[in-house]
């Protein structure tokens, strides 16, 4: 598992002179999956969500973003949790950042295949995962190659 953590960057004044970019937090970590496409969760992989969102609440709170760490944790468990099963990649790829108005959840799968929600079955012991990031973030996006889920908090009313 690789970690790049930054804490905050000071705003920097762009060359222009036009406004200054805002202040970035900013938390990177790659992780080799254990688990092979289509198999069912190892060990290891069945224990990262947790570590994450451990992670995730470690971040927010050295950020100063207390109320924002509940949704983060389920962001982070929901799109990790599915890289992990329904992704191709050999490495998940994990990345939280902050400006000033917003907060930012990627997950990178390596799989080109878009995810999409399953039809609700409140009966189902799962597929509900993409149903509550939509329900929890305000924006939600996958890259065009199919391979990043990018989903948005905002920080300050009125910034979504």
């Amino acid at each position: 598992m690789t970690l790049t953590a930054l804490g905050r960057a000071e705003p920097t004044a762009p060359l222009d002179g036009t406004r200054s970019t805002p202040a970035v937090r900013l938390c990177v970590v790659s992780l080799e999956r254990t688990t092979r496409p289509g198999q069912a969760l190892s060990d290891t992989d069945r224990c990262r969500p947790q570590q994450f969102r451990h992670l995730s609440c470690a971040l927010l709170t050295s950020w100063d973003l207390l109320g924002h760490i509940a949704s983060v944790e389920l962001l982070v468990t929901e799109l990790l949790t599915n890289a992990l099963q329904h992704g191709e990649g050999p490495e998940v790829d994990v990345m939280i950042s902050a400006d000033d108005d917003y907060l930012h959840v990627f997950v990178r799968d390596g799989s080109p295949r878009t995810p999409h929600p399953r039809p609700l079955d409140m009966e189902a012991e799962n597929g509900r995962g993409l149903h509550l990031v939509t329900a929890i973030a305000d924006e939600i996006e996958v890259s065009k190659d199919g391979t990043t889920v990018h989903c948005t908090l905002a920080l300050q009313a009125g910034a979504a």
